[in-house]
């Protein structure tokens, strides 16, 4: 007796133990945010700006744009504040949430046309609706092992930390039925992986080089009858299950495991016989209209076009202010202190057209910035409106992470099969925001360039691509923090050991959640990347020097994206 009450006693002292270390880390993130940001406000005031607390919001007013006529020098953090507490106040007012199909979103897109409308008439601004597909599961899906003459019913709940399974986005429905199943090996993201699943339901883990998306996709190719993907469990945050994202077309039934439910079946299948009874249940409805936007300056050779994009939707979960409310206000200041310069008579306006866009859907697979370059490259596409007059698509998704990088895509790590010409470019574009930060004593990272963003299908057509990423679930380094201490000054380096954005995809994802410091020069370097190629002479061959290939979206392309992102490897 005395040992279970021993026992019990230190199982209690343990969960303590980690309920207050837990608690420590949350306060030690909010405190490094709350101090770079108090240390950032001094910088700024020092530069002659006031802050003025107003209930729980504090504002900035700010002097005059700068004199010089410089696009980096017309970037204040208190603009971009501005527009970050509108779209919390939308998401507020919206059931905390700006995702496609709700009116958080909708009042998204009207904030973004109506503010150019009224700020930048010299810009011409168009919306571009479409479809996507509506549907909702009916009931609770059912999972069922069947193993050694014995059945084993898993637990589905909405509320992934409770349950040990959750239907796919976009899985397909399917009755009742049972499968035998099997284990796909590696992270099957080799067609080798596949060889021996047909007729059957395949097990495969979270992982790898491929997403979700590209793993049903040879699910599809080699005949699984069902897809079942288990959480990898190497990290506390990886026990659960997770929201699988496949695309809109996909005909297979699927199901994202937790770790522990993944391993059991695992078990199953390698010990004995095992068979699986599995039930989704699929309501379809009409679908419904979203819209991305599109904001063009009057002047500049429309056949040689800068395009500037980022996401406008949020996640179900939460508001979406650093995802990527925080991009797609960065490219509302950049239109509208861009559409203000070339109104003020004193700034040479560029050869080239720029074309400022916020992508709908990309949080449901990149569905916007696809629909779009797929117009694009109809026989039907107007002059202007072509791949072929894109030169360049610069992205900015989530650009104010608390714990935050100054990301630079990498465009030496573009994906294999990517066009040679625009992977070149891409890399020219790299080194261009890297010696930006460098010349600045900014501390900066290449961060990964695989199509994960509204920038995929471009690149994927042959068009060079770029951009900046302040980081989400990936975890900073003492490495990186003794860089950034360096050059930013001592308590500015974050928080080793902590992701860079805890938020990520999470309802705490609010104006709270933003780095000032680190989203005032991301924006910066974006508006700095914009007036530099802006003024080029000939930026069609500084960005394609061997010439260009045919811009055309492969007809196989399918997004490189994931609502969690894989384990790196």
């Amino acid at each position: 007796m005395c040992s279970v009450v021993g026992s019990f006693v230190r199982i209690l002292i343990l969960f303590a133990i980690g309920v207050v270390l837990l608690i420590v880390s949350i306060a030690l993130n909010a405190a490094t945010l709350s101090t770079i940001n108090k240390r950032f406000d001094e910088i700024k005031n020092a530069n002659g700006q006031t802050t003025v607390s107003i209930g729980s919001t504090t504002r900035t007013t700010t002097q005059p744009p700068s004199s010089s006529g410089n696009l980096t020098d017309s970037i204040r953090i208190a603009d971009l504040m501005y527009h970050l507490n509108e779209l919390q106040r939308i998401a507020n007012d919206a059931s905390n949430t700006r995702a496609i199909g709700t009116r958080g979103f909708s009042e998204t897109v009207n904030y973004i046309y109506n503010y150019l409308a009224v700020n930048a008439p010299n810009l011409n601004v168009v919306r571009q609706p479409f479809l996507v597909k509506n549907f909702t599961v009916k009931g609770n899906p059912i999972l069922i092992l069947s193993s050694g003459g014995s059945n084993r019913t898993f637990t589905y709940s909405t509320n992934l930390a409770r349950s040990d399974f959750t239907y796919a986005n976009y899985s397909a429905p399917i009755a009742l039925t049972e499968f035998n199943l099997t284990v796909v090996p590696n992270y099957g993201c080799d067609p080798a992986d596949w060889q021996n699943v047909a007729g059957q339901a395949a097990l495969v883990v979270l992982g790898g080089i491929c997403t979700f998306a590209e793993k049903c996709e040879l699910a599809n190719k080699y005949n699984a009858s069902a897809l079942l993907y288990y959480n990898h469990g190497l990290t506390t945050a990886s026990l659960a299950p997770v929201i699988a994202r496949l695309r809109q077309v996909n005909t297979l039934p699927a199901v994202c495991l937790s770790y522990a439910a993944g391993q059991e079946l695992v078990r199953a299948a390698n010990m004995t016989s095992a068979s699986i009874w599995l039930q989704i249940e699929i309501e379809n409805y009409p679908p419904f209209m979203i819209e991305n936007v599109c904001a063009n300056t009057k002047e500049g050779n429309i056949n040689e076009t800068i395009v500037i994009g980022g996401h406008s939707d949020s996640v179900p979960a939460g508001p979406g202010i650093n995802d990527n409310g925080s991009g797609a206000m960065a490219i509302l200041v950049l239109a509208t202190n861009l559409a203000r310069l070339y109104q003020s008579g004193n700034y040479i306006k560029y050869k080239y057209r720029v074309r400022f866009c916020w992508w709908a859907a990309e949080e449901i697979g990149l569905v916007g910035a696809i629909y779009h370059a797929q117009q694009a490259q109809n026989s039907s596409a107007i002059i202007g409106n072509r791949l072929q007059d894109y030169l360049i698509n610069l992205n900015y998704d989530m650009l104010g992470s608390p714990n935050y990088m100054l990301g630079v895509y990498n465009g030496s790590s573009a994906k294999p099969g990517t066009p040679p010409s625009a992977r070149n470019g891409s890399i020219r574009i790299s080194e261009t925001f890297s010696s930006w930060f460098d010349r600045n004593n900014l501390p900066w990272d290449y961060t990964d360039f695989s199509g994960r963003s509204d920038y995929g299908p471009f690149l994927a057509a042959g068009i060079v691509a770029g951009g900046l990423f302040s980081g989400a679930d990936e975890t900073k380094t003492p490495e990186q923090r003794a860089r950034y201490e360096e050059k930013l000054g001592l308590g500015q380096g974050g928080l080793a050991g902590a992701i860079l954005d805890p938020c990520y995809h999470k309802a705490c994802d609010t104006t709270d959640n933003i780095n000032q410091l680190g989203y005032e020069k991301m924006v910066q370097a974006a508006a700095y990347m914009l007036e530099y190629l802006g003024r080029l002479d000939d930026l069609p061959t500084w960005l394609y020097p061997n010439g260009r290939q045919t811009t055309e979206l492969p007809e196989n392309y399918f997004p490189n994206s994931d609502y969690f992102r894989d384990v790196d490897s």
